[in-house]
């Protein structure tokens, strides 16, 4: 899958600032950069040439955080983000009910938000007026919440009786002790399970249309946190030779174990597939008010999110994956959570360190200034979704007044001299980086109740969204940039990002993706 070429393009932004004409390849990998005429000369004979279109060619986009089997579950389920309004959702849900294929076992999909709803909140009891058979469960916009109806609370044995775990929360209706609907945390995964069984089949084909898509938004290379769900589908894919974007696979929570007896190495593997981390959850989220804070949400007295791991359990998780050569990625919103892990990574980095092993903070959005700081004196990685922050506006003036907070701080902790890295959280949020770098960039304009960061630039959003995602997987030797010895994947953008207005760069379009030497995507002339 990889080519031998001279790629051709007027303006290739190389990794030491220079610009490039030409770059030949070889074998997928960058051998020498500069004019046309000096790339020609040395070019083997035979190898051939092949024009670039577009404004710039940049280092091509790694996701550092995203969900390949939900995207490609996704594809075909119901659809709520346009919904403003419980009856909007209803009507969205009957709409794809009508449409279902015959056999459905359970209704899934989501993406609802209740938080830019006006009127009611979302309940079972108006699931079960438009069906009180069939199964329904919902996630919510971040992932933290299922809305289900009876059926589904029936099917896997949920009831007023049930207690809530230790790690998650089944909501009452008021006043009494029956579900309300909406299930919380690690509460959910036995709904979100059961959803995921009766789609059965293999999602395969779904994945590569999902790596597709990926291409389409110059997407090159991906750390996919859907642990088990996804695996499957890539492994067959990579063994096929079908992989067209480079995976980084994450490990999840319930495989440890499985992956120890393996002898699983992060960052072992080929130039398409390689092991990610162990993926650990020490909250929730924001919008599901369940990320775990040290002061309660202004909105919600007395509530200060979960802890999903407790000290003891994150420690021991933390510790047996170093021990193993297996690095760790833990998901922290709230500033306690954020605290508790970088307590546990304190006491793991030597070990990690000394293994060649990076520990990341998957999210880091709110933190408490001291804590912010431990990020570069650990070496902790930060690995932040900037679009997160467009999102959550609301959210943050809701919520976090009075708090004092670092909040979405990748400029202050770079600043500080931490490694960031960017990615999307898809299907949470688009999957398209330029909405992520003009967050980035946005970001250093807007202070509010999280506090003031440093500017950030374009090309600093730039290379957390390429190197910085490369040096997260440990892959920093061969991947996410532009230079003699690193993997021929590029990004041609049709307008040039550091000279365009920042409130247009989202709009700028992928004119073609390059992974490995090959144009994996070029875009349709309009």
């Amino acid at each position: 899958m990889s080519e031998s070429a001279v790629l051709l393009h007027p303006n290739i932004a190389l990794a030491d600032g220079g610009r490039a004409q030409a770059l030949l390849v070889i074998d997928g990998v960058i051998r020498a950069a500069g004019t046309r005429t000096d790339v020609r000369e040395i070019a083997p004979g035979g190898v051939r040439e092949v024009e670039l279109p577009g404004a710039v060619a940049v280092a091509g986009f790694h996701d550092a955080h995203l969900h390949v089997a939900d995207l490609a579950r996704e594809q075909d389920a119901v659809d709520l983000r346009p919904a403003r309004s419980l009856d909007d959702a209803l009507a969205l849900i009957h709409l794809h009910l009508a449409a279902r294929p015959s056999g459905t076992a359970w209704i899934g999909g989501g993406r609802w938000d209740a938080n830019r709803w006006t009127g009611p909140a979302p309940t079972r009891r108006a699931l079960d007026a438009i069906s009180p058979t069939l199964p329904i469960c919902l996630s919510s916009i971040d992932g933290h919440t299922v809305w289900v109806n009876t059926a589904a609370l029936r099917a896997v044995g949920i009831g007023a009786g049930t207690p809530d775990p230790v790690d998650g929360r089944i909501e009452r209706e008021a006043g009494g002790t029956e579900p309300s609907g909406l299930v919380r945390e690690a509460a959910s995964s036995v709904l979100i399970e059961a959803a995921a069984r009766s789609a059965g089949g293999d999602i395969t084909e779904r994945v590569q249309r999902t790596l597709q898509a990926l291409l389409a938004a110059g997407v090159t290379h991906i750390t996919d946190f859907d642990g088990d769900a996804s695996a499957p589908a890539l492994a067959r894919l990579h063994e096929e030779r079908r992989l067209t974007v480079r995976v980084h696979k994450g490990i999840g929570m319930s495989s440890l174990d499985e992956a120890i007896a393996a002898g699983l190495r992060t960052s072992a593997g080929d130039a398409w597939m390689t092991t990610g981390p162990l993926k650990l959850f020490s909250d929730g989220a924001l919008g599901s008010h369940t990320a775990h804070m040290s002061e309660d949400f202004a909105d919600e007295p007395g509530n200060r999110g979960l802890a999903v791991l407790d000290a003891v359990r994150l420690d021991d998780l933390v510790g047996r994956a170093v021990r193993a050569g297996i690095a760790v990625a833990t998901h922290a919103i709230g500033d306690a959570a954020n605290h508790s892990v970088l307590d546990a990574y304190e006491r793991w980095m030597p070990q990690a360190r000394a293994a060649g092993l990076r520990l990341r903070i998957e999210h880091a959005q709110l933190l408490h200034p001291a804590d912010a700081r431990r990020f570069a004196q650990l070496g902790v990685i930060a690995s932040q979704q900037p679009a997160h922050w467009a999102s959550d506006r609301g959210l943050i003036d809701r919520m976090l007044p009075g708090h004092e907070l670092l909040g979405y701080g990748w400029s202050r902790l770079r600043t500080d001299g931490a490694r960031i890295a960017f990615g999307s959280d898809a299907p949470v949020e688009p999957v398209t980086p330029m909405r992520g770098i003009q967050a980035a960039v946005q970001r250093s304009d807007v202070a509010g109740a999280i506090g003031a960061v440093p500017p950030f630039g374009v090309a600093d959003a730039l290379a957390a969204y390429s190197a910085g995602g490369a040096y997260a997987a440990g892959l920093e030797g061969r991947f996410g940039r532009l230079a003699v010895g690193y993997a021929a994947d590029l990004t041609v953008l049709a307008e040039d990002p550091v000279t365009a207005a920042v409130h247009d760069i989202e709009q700028i379009g992928v004119a073609a993706t390059v992974v490995g030497g090959a144009v994996a995507y070029r875009a349709t002339a309009p």
